[in-house]
This record gives structure tokens, C-alpha cells and sequence, in this order.
């Protein structure tokens, strides 16, 4: 399953095989289109001149019952600065709202981990979110009027709000995020060039579970656009420059920074765990606005050239301290003919699966072999 969000505000839920959407939520989000030279500035180092539409953010995870998923939990963000979540079963074409949040920006980012959503905007504030919406009360006269009116006019009722869990200042407008459930790690890239990460555990809010966040510079001179976690404890990070970085999160032998059953106690508190650079790709010619990794031993990046390119990448074989080919332009394959709307990539073994061709989605299936009739 898929969740994808339009230009002009819709999200849906869609079942990739089938090329199928199985659930919607139409006109989720405000439109609010502006001419690029009137936006604000933040606005503009995010968007550019390639982006203009009202959902700029998604997220999905799936529910699991026993041996079959129940249903999943879907977010969106919008250039609103609304965070939508949403409930998405089988048995329903709707998207069901559980609650919503604000930001004070466009939103940039959107992920589930460690049961928890979590989101980044050009506010600079990275904010964690719970699951469970909080009751809404409803006085009995209001209860005696919805009994009276159709069922249209309930629906209008405005969801609760979620419950903030966590908040976090960046100091700068944020442009991307990611998470790692298997090493509890949130990865945050920022318009002054700089990447921040923070356990997946901490809470602002209890002193218990305080965390900080450890922030370096990872493209002097541009934007961090885009950030992924590759296995070998590694952030990859795409700049506005269309340069990617790779860094490897090295840490103390005591510390419990990477290891999945840590529980609560993995926090990243001071510069134990330091980011090294271990490589830097090159070939694309815009901003890389999507990373991907997850098929192993391979990193997809989608950019604003238009481009989808596939390098090796395993840091799994490396040592820390032991250097990849430093400056690579040798990417195994560059996709090319998609347009400069191109915003984001998913990959796994099999395929993989993009947007950025005039209004539909891209499957790439690898599982068959080539003849003559697909060229």
C-alpha cells in the first residue's frame, strides 16, 4: 500500500499491484497557489519553482492483528501547515480523520515510529505527536441538536486535536525528515545545510526522557532537501546543489545507540555519536528532493533534473573509519523522462515506484526478466 497526496489538496491510499485507490480523503488540504517571486523566502528554498501543491507531506504505517493488518494509520501535511491523521480500513473507501495539528509553516515532513507521528515544518520545529486522539466532550444540547440534523452536518464536526508528546526547535526552517524504527533514530535536514538527529524516545516534556538534538553541517553552501537512514548506522543526505552525502553514525562501544531492544533508556545526549563522512555522489543536476533505501545494498535518489538514479551503496561491508570511494559519479542506472515536478521514490527489492509524470505514478518492477518487446 501506498498513500499519496495531490496538488490539488487530495489524499489516497492506493494498492500499488492493483493500481487501485482504495481510500480518499478529497480536498484534505487549502490550495494556495502563489506566484514563486511572492512566496516567502523559506517558502521559496523549499519549493523553488517546481512545486506548488497543497499536500507536501505524507506518511503511512500499517496495523498488524496477529498475522494479517487490521488497518493503518495514514498523516499528511499541507502547504496549510495542517498535520491530518487518519484512520484507513479495508472495508471503507473513506479516510477516516482521528484528530489533526498545527504548524506555523508549510509542512515538510511527515513519519511514523516508535508509536508515534512525527512532523517538521518551515516553523523549524520538529513536533512529536500521539497516536490517540483525546476524548471530545460533548454537552448533552449539542448532542440533542446533531440527533436533529442530517448526516452531513455531523460530519462538519471538526476532529480533536492531537496531543503534543514533544517539540523541538531546529533554528532554521526544516525541509526534510526521516525515521528509523530499528535504531529509534529521527533525522531532520534544514535550510542553513545543516542535519540534525534525536532518539525516537524523547519527550520535551518529560524530564525523564529528556533529549537533545545533535546537529552538523552537512552541505556548506546549500539546503539539506532530503535525508535517509541506510543499514551500517548510516544518514544519507541530498542537497539543493544535487550533491548527496553519505555519514556514518559512529559511537562509543557502551553506548546502546543502535541497538533495537535499547527501550527507553536510548537517548543521544552529547557527541558520542558522530556523524563521519564516508562518501559523495554526484551526476544529479538539480536539487535531490527524495532518497530511498530500502533495498539493501542499493540507494535511489529522485532530484528536480528529472532524474531517478540507483548507486551502490552498502556501508554494512565497511569498517568505521574505512572510506568509500570518497567522490562517486558512478550511479548503476539513471532513469531518466520524468519531469521536473518529480517529488519523491520509494524502492525495495523488487521495484520501484515514483511520481513526477504528469499527474500518475511510476511503477519500476525489476522481477522480470527483459526482452526485446520492453524496449
Amino acid at each position: 500500500y501506498a498513500v499519496v497526496g495531490s496538488a490539488r489538496g487530495d489524499v489516497a491510499v492506493c494498492d500499488i499491484s492493483k493500481s487501485a485507490a482504495l481510500a480518499i480523503s478529497p480536498a484534505a488540504h487549502r490550495r494556495d497557489w502563489s506566484e514563486v517571486e511572492s512566496r516567502p523566502l523559506g517558502e521559496r528554498v523549499l519549493l523553488g519553482q517546481y512545486d506548488g501543491g497543497a499536500v507536501t507531506a505524507v506518511g503511512i504505517t500499517l496495523v498488524q492483528n496477529g498475522s494479517k493488518f487490521d488497518f493503518a494509520r495514514v498523516a499528511s501535511g499541507g502547504r496549510d501547515g495542517v498535520v491530518h491523521l487518519y484512520k484507513a480500513a479495508t472495508n471503507s473507501a473513506a479516510l477516516v480523520e482521528q484528530g489533526q495539528a498545527q504548524h506555523a509553516g508549510v509542512v515538510t515532513g511527515i513519519t511514523f515510529t516508535r508509536g508515534s507521528l512525527w512532523s517538521t515544518a518551515l516553523d523549524g520545529r520538529l513536533c512529536r505527536w500521539s497516536l490517540i486522539p483525546p476524548p471530545v466532550a460533548v454537552a448533552s444540547t449539542e448532542h440533542e441538536r446533531w440527533k436533529t440534523e442530517d448526516a452531513s452536518a455531523y460530519a462538519k464536526v471538526p476532529p480533536p486535536m492531537l496531543a503534543k508528546q514533544g517539540e523541538w526547535s531546529t533554528g532554521q526552517p526544516s525541509l526534510s525528515l526521516s525515521s528509523c524504527d530499528k535504531s529509534g533514530i529521527i533525522a531532520v535536514g534544514n535550510a542553513d545545510g545543516t542535519a540534525a538527529i534525536l532518539s525516537a524516545e524523547a519527550s520535551s516534556f518529560d524530564s525523564s526522557r529528556v533529549s537533545n538534538m545533535l546537529t552538523w553541517k552537512a552541505h556548506e553552501g546549500s539546503t539539506v532537501r532530503s535525508i535517509a537512514q541506510c543499514p551500517g548506522n548510516g544518514i544519507v543526505t541530498g542537497g539543493g546543489d544535487g550533491i548527496i552525502r553519505v555519514w556514518r553514525l559512529s559511537s562509543k562501544p557502551s553506548s546502546p545507540a543502535f541497538d533495537a531492544h535499547a527501550g527507553t533508556k536510548f537517548f543521544i545526549t552529547d557527541e558520542s555519536t558522530k556523524p563521519e563522512l564516508v562518501a559523495e555522489l554526484r551526476g544529479h543536476t538539480g536539487a535531490v528532493v527524495s532518497l530511498s533505501c530500502g533495498c539493501d545494498g542499493r540507494l535511489v535518489s529522485g532530484a528536480h533534473d528529472g532524474t531517478i538514479r540507483v548507486w551502490d551503496l552498502d556501508l554494512t561491508k565497511n569498517k568505521p573509519g574505512e572510506k568509500i570511494k570518497t567522490i562517486r559519479r558512478d550511479a548503476r542506472y539513471a532513469v531518466l523522462g520524468h519531469t521536473v515536478w518529480l517529488g519523491s521514490t520509494y524502492a525495495d527489492a523488487e521495484r520501484i515506484i515514483c511520481d513526477g509524470a504528469n499527474n500518475v505514478l511510476l511503477e519500476y518492477d525489476f522481477t522480470a526478466q527483459a526482452d526485446d518487446t520492453d524496449m
